[in-house]
């Protein structure tokens, strides 16, 4: 076993928990009622998906870029403390360490994240000054021998997190029936939604003709030039991008609800939908994986956007009507 490996994992587990414990805090606080404090609340949930993204890829590996991130996130969870109890931040202010215990535990958080990171910068240095080079020991620290069949189980995991994650918030939070779709309310959001919803599932359905393209199934074309490939990729991008608002939306004004098949069905296949695309990209950077496992994570994607397009896009432009639901 690498001898490096217990130090290397150490730093990047309490990195990590300590990421994780400030996402939670500021998830909390959003939905006990930042999230109706105007801008504040948009950028707590921010801060909470974005540091429980980098804790859950830092269990993975810790290439620079994610300590970067991680920093970051610290800086600016600090930055934005520091303003509210001073000068202000976007007409919102606090006073001291309220609300208590929140605000201490969440300096005490991006503090040690802060701390760890120097302490990690430093340790790479003295490595490098010793002898021992500096991609030898990043690589140590990313993929500690004797581990991988750990990481690929973390790997797996990381999909249904995502998806218990989605969940998890839909069913706490408390639905919130006039949030507004860049500006809509009401019917005007659903129209709206229903709008993107459909233009979503053209994109994904472009992207499906366009991967059996790629993959040699559609015999009455050659293969496919690299231009195919980066259209493919950017459709794919385009389509994520796309979904974001409709899906905000949804988890806002509604959460996760099993009033009928028909909201159950949309409800568990949305927060399905996230972790198909995790698993997708997964697959896509990391070579190890089947043959079949990109085809399949690909066509369960495009399946969920399918079903959840029937579930309510479909439903509401079909006259508050769709067959089977």
């Amino acid at each position: 076993m690498n001898t490096r490996s217990l130090p290397a994992l150490a730093p990047r587990l309490v990195l990590a928990a300590a990421l994780a414990a400030s996402g939670y805090i500021h998830a909390q606080l959003y939905i006990d009622g930042y999230r109706y404090v105007h801008i504040i609340g948009s950028l707590f949930l921010l801060q909470a998906s974005t540091a429980f993204a980098v804790a859950a890829l830092l269990l993975l590996a810790a290439p620079p870029l994610l300590r970067v991130a991680a920093a970051a996130i610290a800086t600016c969870t600090l930055a934005g403390f520091t303003a509210s109890r001073t000068s202000g931040l976007f007409g919102f202010s606090e006073q001291g360490l309220q609300p208590a215990p929140q605000a201490l535990l969440s300096l005490i958080a991006e503090t040690l994240t802060l701390l760890i990171l120097v302490a990690w910068q430093a340790s790479e240095v003295a490595a490098a000054r010793s002898g021992v080079g500096v991609a030898e020991y990043v690589t140590g620290l990313a993929r500690p021998a004797g581990h991988r069949r750990l990481y690929d189980v973390l790997w797996l995991l990381l999909p249904v997190a995502v998806v218990v994650g989605l969940f998890w918030f839909g069913r706490v939070h408390t639905p919130n029936y006039e949030t507004s779709l860049f500006g809509n309310r009401g019917d005007d959001a659903r129209l709206l939604k229903a709008q993107m919803g459909s233009a979503l599932l053209g994109l994904a359905l472009i992207q499906l003709l366009l991967a059996l393209w790629i993959y040699g199934r559609l015999p009455a074309l050659r293969a496919a030039p690299h231009p195919v490939h980066t259209t493919h990729r950017l459709i794919g991008l385009t389509a994520f991008l796309l979904s974001l608002p409709i899906a905000r939306h949804c988890i806002t004004a509604y959460g996760v609800q099993f009033t009928d098949t028909r909201v159950a069905l949309h409800s568990l296949t949305g927060c399905f939908l996230y972790g198909a695309f995790v698993a997708k990209v997964i697959v896509v950077r990391h070579r190890r994986w089947p043959g079949w496992a990109l085809p399949l994570a690909g066509g369960t994607l495009v399946t969920a956007i399918a079903l959840i397009w029937y579930a309510a896009p479909f439903w509401y432009l079909n006259g508050l009507q769709a067959p089977g639901l």
